[in-house]
């Protein structure tokens, strides 16, 4: 237990009327009562006190979304037959921002009371709550005792779909320019046979059905769809490039949303999708297809981080190739540099001989901003050209990997999402493969 601010004022004031009994002996007797009134009603409050039992029950949600407000509501119950004043703060996680705490309420004898307080979350994975911090005082407020209530809790943060959801909505209606993405596909075309239908005008002279012609008296279309049952895998990069902080969102976290996004409209065309990362954080999720391996897909992503290990492709192709057993478009998504030579380019030219390579280079804000500066003075110009060089040397690198049989997509973080949908539907519409 200790002291209130009251307390400390009250000692303080009897420390300086003891000077009273010293000038006048006659009022020591006096000076004596009111200290020992003062010690009892110490003791009575601290026995007050010790009797005091409190509960509390916290309710939260299981998931919440990646920068979002989510409601935390703490019910405290006083067991006991005395009125309390209680402050509470609940132990959330330190990165954790929330408002209206500490709180305080007064609890009767026997009585309950609800406290509601909101949080959000600056970090995906799984928030863990410990405690519930109070510190109780009675009625009378000389003494304060802090009490610690155990209430262990999880909460898992996934990334924020939100923005998924509506380009999901969007890649069904036709408003797909909108959010940037391009869809090229033409009716009637693709490399997986439909049906049979009448001809109309648009349909190629090479989609004619001559027999069906013959058989029907009319023009007769063979209608195909694009290829279903194929292979998505993604290889993700963890390392510490992308750890990188943009304007909203972190290189990784641009990455995880991209890669559900465009997860989710694989699983909509029928494909199956899974993913391994490298550097520094290896998992694997099997290629599947259907609601389960959407949700198997973000239970491994959720509280995926960047780490402070470099990346090694090598390593990293090596694996992926014992784990594919059939041929699939592998989105690799990294942030490649200069300095990693042709490590990088030879080990996707490795995979490009079985499977399709789709390479999402992201590219650097701070390059970008080199580039785009003036240059208004000799050493603004220096760190132009040095950047200039790095550029080009960059594009060397992308042009090298384009002839050895792989796609590329030189994107800034911000726009990954709409780039790698419209190019995933173009490859569909080419039945690349």
């Amino acid at each position: 237990m200790t002291p209130t601010n009251r307390t400390v004022a009250a000692l303080c004031a009897l420390a300086l009327l003891s000077v009273i009994p010293a000038l006048y002996p006659w009022v020591w007797p006096l000076w004596v009562a009111i200290s020992g009134a003062f010690i009892m009603w110490l003791a009575i409050d601290a026995w007050q006190l010790s009797k005091v039992s409190v509960d509390v029950e916290r309710q939260n949600p299981k998931i919440i979304a990646h920068q979002q407000t989510a409601p935390i509501t703490l019910t405290l119950f006083n067991r006991s037959e005395q009125i309390v004043n209680l402050q509470v703060h609940d132990g959330h996680p330190a990165h954790c921002v929330v408002d209206q705490q500490p709180v305080n309420t007064l609890l009767g004898p026997q009585s309950q009371a609800t406290l509601h307080y909101t949080l959000r979350s600056g970090q995906r994975g799984v928030l863990d709550f410990e405690v519930v911090h109070c510190r109780i005082q009675t009625r009378v407020g000389w003494l304060r005792k802090p009490l610690q209530l155990t209430k262990p809790a999880k909460i898992k943060v996934y990334p924020n779909f939100k923005t998924n959801r509506l380009y999901g909505y969007l890649l069904s209606s036709s408003s797909l320019h909108a959010v940037g993405i391009k869809r090229k596909t033409q009716q009637g075309e693709g490399s997986d046979f439909r049906q049979l239908r009448e001809f109309r005008d648009g349909d190629a002279l090479r989609q004619v059905d001559w027999k069906a012609t013959s058989r029907a008296r009319k023009l007769i279309s063979r209608e195909f769809q694009q290829e279903r049952d194929q292979q998505i895998v993604f290889l993700l990069d963890c390392s510490q490039r992308m750890r990188h902080q943009g304007a909203d969102a972190s290189h990784m976290d641009n990455s995880l949303n991209a890669v559900m996004l465009l997860a989710q409209v694989a699983l909509k065309q029928g494909d199956s999708t899974g993913l391994m990362t490298f550097g520094g954080e290896e998992r694997w999720v099997p290629p599947g297809k259907g609601a389960a391996a959407s949700n198997q897909l973000i239970d491994g992503l959720f509280d995926l981080q960047a780490t402070q290990a470099m990346p090694d492709y090598d390593a990293a192709v090596e694996n992926l190739q014992r784990r594919l057993t059939r041929r699939a478009l592998v989105i690799i998504v990294t942030q490649s540099r200069n300095e990693d030579g042709e490590s990088a380019t030879n080990a996707f030219r490795r995979l490009s001989k079985k499977h399709v390579v789709l390479i999402a280079d992201l590219q650097e804000s701070d390059l970008r901003q080199a580039l785009s500066a003036e240059t208004s003075k000799i050493n603004d110009a220096v760190q132009w050209f040095s950047a200039q060089s790095y550029q080009q040397e960059r594009q060397r690198r992308h042009s090298l990997a384009r002839a050895n049989g792989a796609l590329l997509l030189d994107v800034a973080p911000e726009q990954l999402s709409a780039a790698l949908v419209t190019e995933y539907l173009d490859i569909k519409n080419r039945a690349v493969l």
